[in-house]
């Protein structure tokens, strides 16, 4: 299967899922918050190491939707220096490292250009992925757990005959 054709595939099972009655949502996002997004956010939120691991883990929450549903992050500041756990996550993620770059900027007026040396943040020098690897090994597991909980739960509210 193609990634354009598995993106296709998840597109109509959202859809679907979008379609099911109110009552049946609830029931799959209850099971599917309990026994698929809480234990992948809390295996997240143990990978996260350096100086902000405290800061990142409490910022890892599973939210209650039908689909397993994990959010890292938010947009309120967290530490001193005025930084979201938002941009504390892309920083641990990815780094910062302790970059050079040159900025060439005209002058007012047209004058000839001048150019200086700016340096990127010093905080994230070495990148400590977690999002990415956790979701990557635990990928295969939460599709399958998330499967089961929709059949299980689609197959009990079906009256049988």
């Amino acid at each position: 299967m193609s990634s354009e054709d598995f993106e296709q595939a998840c597109k109509d099972a959202a859809r679907g899922l979008r379609r099911l009655p109110s009552e049946v949502r609830k029931a799959i996002a209850a099971r599917a918050t309990d026994e698929v997004a809480r234990p992948v956010a809390q295996s997240m939120a143990a990978r996260f190491t350096g100086p902000w691991a405290v800061v990142l883990a409490a910022g890892t929450k599973a939210r209650k939707q039908a689909d397993p549903t994990i959010v890292v992050g938010g947009a309120r500041r967290v530490v001193s220096g005025g930084a979201s756990v938002r941009q504390l996550v892309y920083g641990n993620e990815w780094g910062g490292g302790a970059r050079r770059s040159r900025v060439s900027r005209r002058t007012r007026g047209g004058g000839r250009s001048t150019t200086y040396t700016a340096r990127t943040t010093q905080q994230f020098k070495t990148p400590h992925p977690a999002v990415i690897p956790t979701i990557r090994d635990e990928s295969g597991t939460m599709l399958t757990a998330w499967a089961d909980i929709v059949n299980d739960v689609i197959d009990s509210t079906i009256p049988e005959e």
